[in-house]
């Protein structure tokens, strides 16, 4: 009587092929992760800059990060000169926000005049 079933060998190679489908499928999702992060990034930032244009063209002047703020959806803060937008969970950096025409000098409060914007990631 012949004993039905799979061998050892058989087994192992089916494992091994399996190891191989992983081993290529992993990289290709956590590439597509990244790259829906970054995507979502690139939204949000021009999402801010509307935003900015929409108030400066309300206020006929350069907004506060706060007016900048209100016209934005969703979970947006502002820390350390920085726009915030919640990612995945995650509050991102998105937008650097300046006090000046240069880009040089970061807002510190929310009460401060807007007169540059520039991308934080």
């Amino acid at each position: 009587m012949k004993a039905k079933g799979f061998t050892l060998i058989e087994l192992a190679i089916v494992i091994v092929i399996i190891g191989i489908l992983v081993a290529i499928a992993v990289p290709r999702f956590t590439d597509l992760s990244s790259q829906a992060t970054q995507a979502a990034k690139e939204a949000s930032y021009g999402s801010i800059r509307s935003a900015y244009a929409i108030a400066i063209a309300q206020k006929k002047g350069y907004p506060t990060v706060q007016e900048i703020l209100g016209k934005l959806e969703g979970d947006a803060s502002f820390s350390g000169g920085k726009i915030q937008v919640v990612i995945g969970g995650t509050a991102t950096d998105i937008a650097n926000v300046y006090t000046d025409d240069t880009c040089t000098t970061l807002a510190n409060a929310v009460g401060n005049t807007v007169r540059c914007i520039t991308k934080a990631f």
